[in-house]
């Protein structure tokens, strides 16, 4: 009768491991304003945000059209600003990408990074694999 208990308890063991939730390593923000000074007072700007846990410290993502974004006719805008900020040691660093207007997703073809508002579980930021 021993072994049974305790052959139940390695099984309620291996159960309780596996419904644990995953660790969320990335998630990602899309929204519209239009600002009301600056260079770009009263133009509609896009913005994507997103971070990222890499190597236990927080990456944050900002990602904004600007004056030199040009929507194409495949609905995406060029020439995005992107800064990532390091928020344990400050570093910033700057990129340029390109948006999808309709959903947001920014894609940074020099670094194969992708950030998604649309993924599941809460958008996602990381790198990608291009599929030929």
């Amino acid at each position: 009768m021993a072994q049974n208990k305790k052959s139940y308890n390695s099984n309620n063991q291996n159960n309780n491991n596996n419904n644990q939730q995953k660790v969320k390593h990335s998630g990602a923000k899309n929204t519209t304003y239009t600002p009301v000074s600056g260079p770009n007072k009263g133009v509609e700007q896009h913005l994507t945000t997103g971070w990222r846990l890499s190597k236990g410290e927080l990456i944050a993502i900002k990602c904004v059209t600007t004056t030199k974004s040009n929507l194409s006719d495949k609905g995406w805008f060029g020439s995005v600003a992107c800064t990532f900020t390091n928020t344990k040691t400050g570093v910033q660093s700057f990129h340029w990408g390109t948006m999808q207007k309709n959903g947001g997703k920014v894609v940074i073809d020099s670094m194969a990074f992708v950030i998604n508002p649309r993924a599941k579980n809460g958008g996602y930021a990381g790198t990608f694999i291009r599929s030929n």
